[in-house]
This record gives structure tokens, C-alpha cells and sequence, in this order.
């Protein structure tokens, strides 16, 4: 039965998708989007040899779809194929970041139909960042609380809520009155979907670029004319219900006055799964000392309750970089033996490394109900008898705990010095500089794009 929160939540949000253009954001806000956006593209690039982007690269082009949208491996296309290559690309290496109450890596699918689709239209920058705003706050409002539900059921969040808030902020950008942005948003939700069997391989990228995709799709079909279900959204309406069959979890109401989602995001400083990060956090911080490591008898990881179901189920043997990312065991060990855990650490065909293999053995991993998304625990006992142990309550990158502009400088310059080199810092510059003046920030990203052609 439906409340009469339930019959207002979908106008709820199509109201403030429809009002994007006339809402002032706070300085905080837009550089909290610009964050995402430097991020995004650190992540892209450094994901450019990856070949499931290159796969889906392939198969765009022998679709020879005209357009004015940047593919970041090079050329243009149409928004919709754009946002697909692009989405899926800023997800390969799965670093990219993670609003950790809707357990959805927002950006990805966001900022790759943003855009495409602002370059399409030909929008300004400071446009598509208050879309990419209006998109981020959506799929949190409409995830808050449900990620954790929804991943626990097999679904993969991004894949659900990205194509939501992808689906708000391109109906931003064509300023779609209410009426018609309900639609948008109805066509979006009835393609959620995105498995968790898929994690550890190259369909777990494809989410987020089939979510930007049908962000775009779904637009500008009710752009079009195109009419669909406008009650998805509601709580019980048919998205958490569907999703949710034992309805111990729905929707929320939402409530755009309660504060900014994005300001609650969370980056990335390990090229791995978010819910091993606590962990890997956990591991470095017990400090073992070379002469320690080869005394390893056995190590205990602690974890909450979704990270012990993704990535507590694997061995500690990965054969692929793909697996590795989500097998914590193997990031834990990575961990103890000083790894940084960068992209490196996951390439394709996965580095041997005998003694992190052999330190992956030892590790166990513990469910404990004390430890929540950002938590963790890691002891480790020695030949001997002696231990170390180290706690981490809040892991790093997430709110409480946050990555600064220099963090993430540090964190672009990895990804992107091997292919912009000299240019890198420019380039950093310019994203910062995004929206505050020309386009210059835009132009950036496609010289990038045709740099990488060199």
C-alpha cells in the first residue's frame, strides 16, 4: 500500500532535477564535483591499456555512430556510446570512488554521461557540473541505506542507483521540466541491474558504462516523447520491491533539505575493492619489518559484514588482476609486504610474488559484527608467540578520514604521468580550474583524449 510519501517521492525528484539550473551550489559542493571529475579521469587514463574498455572501444566503432562526444581512447562519437565507453573505462581499474551509503561508485556512470552528453548539447562547464550535482545527489538519495541490502541480494549497486543519478543529471542538462524527467528516471530504473557474480570480471566495468549509457538513453527517449512507469521510485513502488523481495528495506523519502551527499563521498587511495580498504589500511599499519614477515604465522583480517561476504570468500591465490582486486586475503597480504596496492600491483598477467602468495595463506578472514563499511581489524601472530595487532576505525578516503587535493594529486600523477608525462600537471590544474571561467577544463579532456593517440 502506498503512503502518501510513497504517491510524492518520483515528483519529489523529478522537482529537483527540474529546478538543477536555478540552484545555487556552495563552494564546497562544486569543488567536492571537481574532486570527482580530477578522479574520474585519473582513473580513466590510468585504465586506458585495459581490455575490457578496449572491448567495448571495438565494438562502439563498428557501430559508427556519429557524434560530437569524446571517447577518451580516441575519436568521437554519439552521447550514448560515449558515455558507454567511457563509464566502462572509469571503472576497469576499479579505483575509482565510492558514495559508501548506497555502496555505489557514483562518478563512474555520472560523470561519463555528463560528459558526453554536456558535449553533445554543448553545454558550459559550469552546467554540467551542476548536473553531475543534481545526478550524484539522486542516486544517493535514492541508495541511501539500500546499497549494503541490494549488494547482499546479488545486485550490483552502481548498476542500479548510477543509472539513476546518470539518467537525472543528463535530464538536467536538457532541462526537462518535471513532467518529462519522471519518465526519464522511470525508463532508467527499469534497466537496473548489474550482478555481483560479475565482481572479478570485465562485466563489473560494463555496469557502469551500460548505467551511463542508459542514463543517456533514458533521457533523451522522454525527451523524445517517450512515456514510462513514473512510480518506480516510490518506497515499495517496484525498483526496491523488485530488487528487495523480503521487503525488509525500501526507498526512503527523499529529502533534498537534509545536507549534500557529495560532500559524504569517498576516494579511493588502493586500485582495489572499497571493502577491502579497511583491511589493507589495518595491514600496513602493523608496520612488520622484513626479518617479521618471514616469521608470519598467521594473520587474522576482521571485517564487517558485506566485506566478509564480496571478498572474504576467496583463497588468497587470484589468477587474474581482476580477482585480486576482491580477494582480500591477497590484498592483506599485498598490504604486509609494503605494497602500495596501485594499479601496478593488479596488472595483466598479475605479478608473481612467491612470498605475498605464500603470506596470503595465513591469512584468515573474521566476520565481526563490531565493524561497520569503514572498519577493520588485522592481528598478526609470529613464530614464537609474538603479535601485532592494529585497528582501523574510519579507513582512508572515507568521510572522517578524507583524501585531500594533495592526496589526490599524488593519486593523479600515478595514473597519468606514464601517458601525459610533462603535461601532467597542467592537465590537473585545468580540472581544478573546471567551470570557474572558458573551457579551458573541457578542452583538456579532449586534448588529453587525442594525446593518447600519440
Amino acid at each position: 500500500m502506498k503512503t502518501d510519501d510513497a504517491v510524492s517521492n518520483s515528483c519529489t525528484i523529478a522537482h529537483y532535477v527540474a529546478g538543477t539550473a536555478a540552484r545555487p551550489l556552495p563552494p564546497e559542493v562544486l569543488e567536492a564535483a571537481r574532486m570527482c571529475l580530477a578522479d574520474w579521469i585519473g582513473v580513466c587514463i590510468g585504465a586506458q591499456a585495459e581490455p575490457a574498455a578496449h572491448a567495448v572501444r571495438t565494438v562502439a566503432n563498428a557501430w559508427n555512430l556519429q557524434g560530437h562526444a569524446t571517447l577518451l581512447l580516441g575519436g568521437q562519437s554519439g552521447a550514448a556510446l560515449a558515455a558507454l565507453c567511457n563509464g566502462t573505462l572509469a571503472h576497469c581499474l576499479d579505483f575509482d570512488d565510492t558514495y559508501v551509503q548506497a555502496n555505489t561508485h557514483t562518478s563512474a556512470p555520472v560523470w561519463a554521461a555528463t560528459l558526453a552528453l554536456g558535449e553533445e548539447t554543448g553545454a558550459s562547464e559550469l552546467e554540467m557540473l551542476h548536473a553531475f550535482v543534481a545526478g550524484f545527489e539522486v542516486s544517493a538519495r535514492v541508495g541511501l541505506g539500500l546499497g549494503e541490502a541490494v549488494t547482499a541480494r546479488g545486485f550490483h549497486a552502481t548498476g542500479v542507483f548510477g543509472r539513476l543519478g546518470a539518467a537525472a543529471a543528463c535530464a538536467a542538462l536538457l532541462k526537462l521540466d518535471a513532467d518529462v524527467a519522471q519518465h526519464a528516471l522511470g525508463a532508467a530504473a527499469t534497466q537496473a541491474g548489474g550482478l555481483t557474480g560479475s565482481f572479478g570480471t570485465m562485466a563489473k566495468p560494463f555496469h557502469a558504462g551500460k548505467a551511463a549509457m542508459d542514463g543517456v538513453l533514458s533521457t533523451q527517449l522522454a525527451a523524445a516523447g517517450f512515456q514510462a512507469a513514473t512510480q518506480l521510485l516510490e518506497p515499495g513502488g517496484g525498483l526496491d520491491s523488485a530488487i528487495i523481495q523480503d521487503h525488509a528495506h525500501a526507498i526512503q523519502p527523499a529529502n533534498f533539505g537534509s545536507g549534500w551527499a557529495i560532500l559524504d563521498n569517498s576516494f579511493k587511495p588502493y586500485a582495489a575493492c572499497h571493502l577491502t580498504h579497511p583491511a589493507i589500511d589495518a595491514a600496513r599499519g602493523t608496520g612488520l619489518t622484513p626479518r617479521e614477515l618471514d616469521a608470519i604465522r598467521h594473520v587474522q583480517a576482521s571485517v564487517g559484514a558485506l566485506a566478509h561476504q564480496v571478498t572474504g570468500g576467496r583463497n588468497g591465490a587470484p589468477s587474474t588482476g581482476l580477482e585480486g582486486k576482491f580477494d582480500l586475503r591477497y590484498c592483506v597480504a599485498l598490504a604486509l609486504h609494503g605494497r602500495s596496492l596501485s594499479a601496478a600491483d593488479f596488472a595483466q598477467p598479475l605479478p608473481p610474488d612467491a612470498a605475498v602468495r605464500a603470506t596470503a595463506a595465513k591469512v584468515e578472514v573474521a566476520r565481526d559484527p563490531e565493524m561497520g563499511y569503514a572498519s577493520a581489524a588485522v592481528r598478526v601472530e609470529l613464530e614464537g608467540g609474538g603479535t601485532r595487532l592494529c585497528q582501523v576505525p574510519v579507513a582512508k578516503g572515507h568521510p572522517g578520514n578524507p583524501m585531500t587535493w594533495d592526496d589526490m594529486r599524488a593519486k593523479f600523477e600515478d595514473l597519468v604521468d606514464a601517458s601525459a608525462g610533462s603535461r601532467t600537471q597542467d592537465i590537473f590544474d585545468a580540472l581544478r580550474g573546471f567551470g570557474r571561467g572558458g573551457t579551458r577544463g573541457l578542452a583538456t579532456i579532449r586534448m588529453l583524449s587525442a594525446a593518447l593517440q600519440d
